[in-house]
């Protein structure tokens, strides 16, 4: 399990967000991120397969461009 602080947390869904939404992003935003995921000896193990991941992040976008809020879908 991974624990963000909510400061991590907004930095990586500004992130995602722009990286979903084709828009430019902070170069140090990665770098941090990849910080907080990726401890030294840890693996992140991902149970979604690639298609559900795909699918996930259409509609993530999908809803980000109607301007709902995506926090609303589950």
């Amino acid at each position: 399990m991974i624990v963000l602080t909510d400061e991590q947390a907004i930095v990586v869904h500004r992130l995602l967000t722009c990286i979903l939404l084709n828009e430019t992003y902070r170069l140090a935003d990665v770098e941090d991120a990849l910080v907080w995921l990726s401890p030294e000896n840890r693996q992140i193990l991902c149970p979604f397969d690639s298609l559900w991941s795909k699918n996930l992040a259409e509609e993530i976008v999908r809803q980000l461009r109607i301007g709902t809020d995506p926090s609303s879908l589950s």
